[in-house]
């Protein structure tokens, strides 16, 4: 008997191979010659020769020993004429892989180095893509088709963000040669620039704009390949294309409205973009859109104006700024504020205003901190008297979802800016009063009680009572939070205002009182104080 596999009769070792899972089989070749000479040939028919072959699991690139190159020698034939599902041939795996000696073997062969599969995609194709650039540059000296689309897209716009400029220019070369336009747009609707700018590509469109490729040639949707960099926040590949179109004679107009984007695939540019695009729109119109600081701040480098109108016709028309502001985007508010040359007055359609009171009821400080900055400056129209009503909601807004500093700095911005501190709801509630809602945490009883002291510092009346006759005294009897603000701050003060000022005199109110309820207020006020000072 045998001691070891080995000392089998090649026949039973080979009849062993053929029963052997592929797993078990490879790992049985890797351990000795022998079995790398017997067990190659089935090992590989069943990977490249069955009904689904050949798989793209096998690990092509590694195929380099003696054995596996003499299989791929003797039977080229029928690898060849194998194909995937998808129709891909093993010359697609093997160029996609980057094995230079099995598409030496092949080429010797005869493979056909423009073979295409289903979506037309040649091995060049496959090569580019993956980067592989020894094998691009390989198939394109085998003469591989360079002008032939795939999905209906240019061989261009298969090429590996990283891939080098000598292969980049290889291929533009042979594409010349061929008598084809690196700025041709095909079928498929887009330029290689325009895939490349998308992608975000930068080494591969200095590259191309190098070459010639067209900055200003347009997809069929009427727009170059720089608005699809800036609508997905390509900053580095947009500044590229501005200068480009900058020093391009042709010059460009960075404030023109561009072409609709309402027609473009929801897979080329960001959906939530095209939904809200209005005509007229400008670059910065759309950069503002998809909330990218950098690119906006691009955009004003490059002069593009935050104060031109769109023109959407159903509507009163928008300006980047408009819209920043009714995005409540602090950032963008901002970076527009503070353009180099900004304009003496920010002109709107009432939009700066509805942002503006929108801010302030859901708490975003930095915007209303602009805004209250400009109209101090006399730099824009708001009114004040809307923005105290919004005070008032803003009051209540205090929670998980917004910070609580955030709701009292935007109340003093707007406060700072001269609104009605005393403004009330339609219950006469004024700002003491909704704040005396105590009960939250203690995090949150203590911002509400800095904002009262910030209230107080800055005049507030305390005195005004809501439709029930109640002051603020009378509705935060009770909370414990509020005696520590009389307490702690100034109590003397407290109750020689309250004393002297309050009993016996009329209070401002926008609500008329029955006389009897203000006296008994009063005397309930009186028995209050005695137990706070």
């Amino acid at each position: 008997m045998p001691e070891t596999l080995s000392s089998l009769p090649s026949e039973i070792l080979s009849e062993i191979c053929q029963h052997l899972p592929v797993s078990d089989l490879a790992s049985l070749i890797r351990t000795s010659t022998l079995f790398a000479r017997i067990g190659t040939r089935p090992l590989y028919d069943r990977l490249f020769l069955n009904s689904v072959a050949p798989k793209a699991s096998v690990r092509i690139a590694r195929l380099r020993s003696q054995f596996i190159l003499a299989y791929f020698d003797a039977n080229s034939e029928k690898l060849l004429a194998a194909r995937t599902t998808k129709g891909r041939s093993i010359l697609h795996f093997v160029a996609a892989a980057g094995n230079i000696a099995l598409l030496n073997i092949l080429l010797v062969k005869g493979a056909d180095v423009s073979l295409k599969d289903q979506n037309d995609e040649t091995p060049l194709h496959m090569a580019l893509e993956k980067g592989k650039e020894a094998m691009a540059a390989k198939l394109i000296d085998a003469g591989a088709d360079v002008l032939g689309l795939a999905s209906g897209r240019p061989i261009l716009a298969y090429v590996h963000a990283n891939t080098s400029q000598t292969v980049v220019e290889k291929v533009i070369s042979a594409i010349r040669s061929a008598g084809g336009d690196i700025s041709h747009c095909p079928p498929d609707g887009h330029t290689a620039l325009h895939y490349a700018s998308r992608r975000g590509y930068e080494r591969l469109v200095g590259i191309l704009v190098a070459n010639g490729a067209d900055v200003f040639a347009t997809n069929n949707y009427g727009h170059p390949p720089l608005i699809s960099a800036i609508l997905q926040k390509r900053v580095g590949v947009s500044k590229i294309l501005l200068d480009a179109m900058k020093s391009d004679p042709r010059g460009y107009e960075i404030n023109e409205p561009i072409a609709s984007l309402k027609k473009v695939p929801r897979t080329w540019i960001p959906e939530k973009v095209s939904r809200f695009y209005d005509n007229g729109d400008t670059l910065l119109h759309s950069a503002v859109r998809t909330w990218g600081t950098e690119m906006v701040q691009l955009l004003l480098d490059f002069r593009a104006n935050p104060l031109v109108q769109n023109d959407p016709g159903y509507r009163e028309p928008q300006t980047p700024f408009d819209i920043a502001v009714l995005g409540r985007c602090p950032e963008l508010v901002i970076l527009m504020a503070g353009i180099h040359d900004a304009p003496a007055f920010w002109a709107s359609n009432g939009y700066i205003q509805e942002g503006f009171e929108t801010c302030i009821r859901e708490a975003y400080p930095g915007t209303v901190r602009v805004l209250c900055d400009l109209y101090k400056e006399g730099k824009v129209d708001l009114d004040l008297t809307a923005a105290g009503n919004k005070l008032l909601e803003a009051c209540t807004y205090y929670g998980d979802h917004v910070p609580d500093q955030d709701v009292n700095d935007t109340i003093a911005y707007v406060v700072s800016a001269g609104a009605d501190i005393n403004a009330q709801d339609e219950r006469g509630r004024t700002l003491l009063h909704l704040l005396c809602d105590f009960g939250d945490g203690e995090s949150r009883d203590d911002a509400k009680i800095r904002l009262m002291k910030y209230l107080l510092d800055h005049g507030v009346d305390w005195r005004i009572r809501d439709v029930g006759g109640n002051t603020v005294l009378h509705t935060a009897a009770k909370e414990l939070g509020f005696v520590d603000v009389v307490r702690s701050e100034r109590p003397d003060v407290f109750a020689a205002r309250i004393l002297g000022n309050r009993l016996g005199r009329p209070c401002p109110n926008k609500h008329r009182q029955d006389s009897s309820t203000i006296v008994r207020s009063d005397c309930m006020l009186r028995s209050e104080l005695s137990e706070f000072v």
